[in-house]
């Protein structure tokens, strides 16, 4: 088979950038004997570090659609055509999208593959765009990507059953290929010149406790009530030590953040030496915050996957989580779930969190474990197997 890849998504550092890379570099490593060509555009192409052996089209769009792809962004009619017109060119068995943020209309009749993480955009638009031309444009990308896939690839059970009442899909129409933590994600010991550096960094101290987050800085991922159940849980003496650490790119990421509006809630509530932005965190010194964190939390009101709180488990954190969308299904019973519209329901999670020392060894344990039920390898062979399938 001679696949077509939609790459220009490649250097997004959100979780659909880093499923592309995941999973097309273990498709890569399974040596199959189907071609790939990917379909760049030039300013994604002049930094990716694809895989060795497949072809690699380039288009000279005048700017990367990761960041004109943007909420509050628009693709130009040039520039989408550049890209219809590099895969027109090719003979093609199937062509892949690994995320419907980067879609662009592709003519012909050639079965399509598109993959749709989340509803978040479609179910939460409020909390996403902020204007009606965005909400609209986004809506009308979705609508023709679905209309255009032979079939659509989602992350989870609980995103495939958004996509069928959103969309309007049948259940066979819909296939779901998880994700999984990248390799660097693992148990470390925290002590160490190491260890204590990665965490020097990012300015918290070796045997600090705090609890940790990881994601966007973005309306949906719940930061404010997060910020106002740490603010109740400090007050209390046995917790003032206790620090929060905010990890997201919160000055270069392109999607809607509210950075500016959690700062001043850290103010208002008189825990601004509390409260740390790290901004963004490279994956090397990530697995050490993940490590020595009392608890990893996830206070989202909805997530497709939920890859940070897998790269949590792999590093056997405790892991504290929203009981909405992906993350029941996708912790299994390896976390504790709160809900994300009760601050009360949070302030007792991390109490119970922060003061049981065996409830947390007891977390830590079921983390590891669960974390061995996602690997990219496997996911690769059931995106390949699925490719077959469409044909």
């Amino acid at each position: 088979m001679r696949i077509g890849i939609d790459a220009t998504c490649w250097s997004n550092r959100r979780g659909f950038g880093r499923f592309a890379r995941e999973l097309l570099w273990a498709i890569a490593r399974l040596g199959t004997d189907d071609a790939y060509i990917l379909f760049a555009d030039r300013q994604t192409a002049a930094a990716a570090e694809f895989p060795p052996g497949w072809r690699v089209r380039v288009g000279d769009t005048a700017e990367a659609p990761t960041r004109a792809a943007a909420a509050n962004g628009r693709r130009s009619l040039r520039d989408l055509l550049v890209m219809r017109r590099l895969v027109q060119r090719e003979a093609l068995d199937l062509i892949f999208f690994p995320a419907v943020y980067s879609y662009f209309p592709v003519g012909g009749t050639t079965p399509c593959l598109v993959t749709f993480h989340d509803v978040i955009a479609d179910t939460l638009p409020h909390l996403v765009f902020q204007t009606q031309r965005s909400r609209l444009f986004w809506s009308l990308k979705s609508r023709l990507a679905v209309r255009r896939a032979s079939r659509v690839m989602t992350v989870s059970e609980a995103s495939k059953q958004g996509l069928m009442h959103t969309f309007g899909l049948s259940a066979d129409q819909v296939c779901i290929v998880s994700e999984a933590a990248s390799a660097v994600f693992g148990p470390v010991a925290c002590c160490g010149d190491l260890h204590q550096a990665a965490l020097a960094r990012h300015h918290v101290q070796p045997g600090e406790r705090y609890l940790l987050y990881v994601g966007g800085i973005s309306p949906h991922k719940n930061l404010g009530t997060l910020i106002d159940g740490f603010a109740l849980v400090v007050r209390e003496p046995a917790y003032r030590d206790v620090r929060l650490i905010l990890v997201g790119d919160y000055a270069g990421d392109v999607f809607r953040t509210c950075y500016a509006e959690l700062q001043q809630q850290t103010l208002r509530l008189g825990i601004t030496d509390r409260v740390h932005f790290t901004g963004f965190v490279p994956d090397a010194d990530l697995v050490h915050l993940y490590a020595a964190a009392q608890a990893f939390v996830f206070p989202s009101y909805l997530e497709g996957f939920g890859l940070p709180a897998v790269e949590a488990l792999a590093c056997g954190a405790a892991v504290v989580a929203s009981n909405r969308g992906s993350l029941p299904e996708v912790l299994n019973g390896a976390g504790c779930l709160f809900d994300p519209h009760n601050v009360t329901s949070l302030v007792q999670a991390l109490r119970q969190v922060l003061a049981d020392a065996g409830y947390r060894a007891a977390l830590r344990a079921r983390s590891l474990a669960r974390s061995r039920a996602f690997s990219w390898e496997q996911s690769a062979q059931r995106a390949v197997t699925l490719f077959h399938e469409i044909l």
